[in-house]
């Protein structure tokens, strides 16, 4: 179940549940929701068609790119009574003693139509995944199911990528020791010279080459990033794994003596050298 991450703005797409169409309903986390079940006078089938990146789920309660829903979408879903939804608001949000305002949720104002075509201001909220869940919690029957479901969804995918980025961070942190030393070692050895300062640069091209099969200026061409950027930083952590170990077999041959063409054969062919 893939979740894609964007670290830089601190995002998650929260695309949770495989959806799959079953005769006249679409199946999102094993509910079923029938294809003519409208959202702003459109059924499932027309949002699905407009916006195919989103599961229903999703485009019922209208889930923003930072994962949240708002007050009123989440009451129409939960198929609570309309006329209820500012006590509802009153007791559940404004009044709740364990609800943080901009944490939880934030205020704002939108446009509501009425009857005669005219339009009113109407006080709303949008809703963290977290405390959405919390809200659905106290409902009953299958639509508060599956928006529990879902939040808690969203909250396991968070909690996954939170130990992720950890782990990375971790990962990275222990990579500088180990490129320091491969930095000492090619200071200690005549490469540097040999190659008129750009030992560095090419030791580091080589080392890409067998994890990557890419060479630093390949790989910044496929991430998009420019040479001011870091480079490492788009690595995850089983990769930054990776180039530590070739970072550190290289300082260790470089120590014993070995020139660039030997460590370039050993690291690119391994098995060969080990069956010699």
């Amino acid at each position: 179940m893939a979740v894609p991450v964007d670290e830089d703005a601190g995002r998650v797409s929260l695309k949770i549940f495989p959806q799959q169409i079953h005769g006249n309903s679409v199946s999102v986390g094993g509910f079923f929701y029938a294809q003519n079940y409208r959202v702003g006078g459109k059924t499932m089938e027309e949002l699905q068609r407009t916006d195919g990146r989103k599961t229903p789920i999703e485009i019922a309660l209208q889930v923003d790119d930072d994962g949240m829903t708002t007050a009123r979408k989440l009451y129409e879903f939960l198929e609570l009574a309309p006329s209820q939804f500012a006590r509802w608001c009153r007791t559940n949000i404004l009044e709740n003693e364990f609800a943080i305002e901009n944490e939880d949720y934030v205020r704002f104002d939108i446009d509501v139509e009425t009857p005669t075509g005219g339009k009113l201001k109407r006080e709303d909220y949008k809703l963290t995944a977290s405390f959405a869940k919390k809200l659905s919690m106290k409902g009953y029957g299958e639509r508060a199911e599956q928006a529990r479901n879902y939040f808690i969804g969203c909250e396991q995918a968070l909690v996954r990528l939170s130990k992720q980025k950890r782990k990375t961070e971790l990962e990275r942190e222990r990579g500088i020791a180990v490129r320091n030393a491969f930095t000492d070692a090619l200071k200690a050895s005549n490469e540097n010279e040999r190659m008129h300062g750009h030992a560095y640069s090419v030791y580091t091209d080589v080392i890409y080459k067998v994890v990557f099969g890419k060479n630093a200026k390949q790989l910044r061409e496929y991430y998009g990033i420019s040479k001011t950027d870091k480079l490492r930083d788009c690595f995850t952590a089983e990769e930054l794994e990776k180039v530590k170990s070739i970072e550190m077999i290289v300082s260790g041959l470089m120590n014993f003596g070995w020139g660039y063409d030997d460590i370039k054969d050993f690291i690119m062919n391994p098995t060969k050298q080990l069956n010699c």
